[in-house]
C-alpha cells in the first residue's frame, strides 16, 4: 500500500513542479496569444485643411502633432501568433517589422522595426493597452511626413 502512495506523491510533486517552471518559464496559454496588430499609414502636410473622416477615432492624438491635414493612405490587420513577426509594406518602399514580445495585464508589448528599404530606420519596444494604439511620427513623405498608428489587440 506504501508503493501506490508513494508514487502520487511523486507525481503530484512533479506536476506542480512542471506547472511552477511553465510560469516562471512563460510557458503558459498566454505565450501563444493571439494578437491582431493593425497598421494605419497616415500622411500629415500642411499643404490643405482637410482631414480625413477615417482617422475621426484618433483625431486628438494626431492633432498634437500640428499639422493642418492628415490622410489615411493605407490600412492593414494581421492576426500574429505568439512572438512571430508580420511585416507590412509602406508607402514609399518602407516596410514595418512588428513581433508581439509579451501580452500581460491587459497590455502588451510589441518589438517595432522601420525600414527603408534594407535600411533600419527605428527599432523599438512600445507597451500598449489592449486595443490601444501608438502614434509614431515618421520620415518625410510627399511634401508631409508619413505617420503611423499602430493596434494590438488580443484575439
Amino acid at each position: 500500500m506504501k508503493r501506490p502512495a508513494r508514487m502520487l506523491k511523486k507525481a503530484l510533486l512533479f506536476s506542480a513542479l512542471f506547472f511552477l517552471a511553465a510560469a516562471y518559464f512563460g510557458l503558459d496559454a498566454a505565450s501563444a496569444q493571439t494578437v491582431q496588430v493593425k497598421i494605419g499609414a497616415i500622411l500629415a502636410s500642411n499643404q490643405n485643411d482637410d482631414f480625413d473622416s477615417r482617422l475621426a477615432g484618433i483625431e486628438k492624438q494626431l492633432k498634437v502633432m500640428k499639422y493642418r491635414s492628415y490622410k489615411l493612405l493605407k490600412e492593414e490587420s494581421e492576426n500574429v501568433q505568439g512572438q512571430a513577426n508580420v511585416t507590412f509594406s509602406l508607402p514609399g518602399g518602407r516596410s514595418l517589422v512588428v513581433s508581439p514580445q509579451e501580452s500581460k495585464n491587459n497590455q502588451h508589448a510589441l518589438k517595432v522595426n522601420l525600414k527603408e528599404g534594407d535600411k533600419p530606420v527605428l527599432d523599438t519596444t512600445v507597451r500598449l493597452n489592449n486595443g490601444g494604439n501608438f502614434i509614431l511620427g515618421g520620415p518625410p513623405h510627399e511634401g508631409g511626413v508619413l505617420v503611423l498608428s499602430i493596434w494590438a489587440t488580443a484575439q
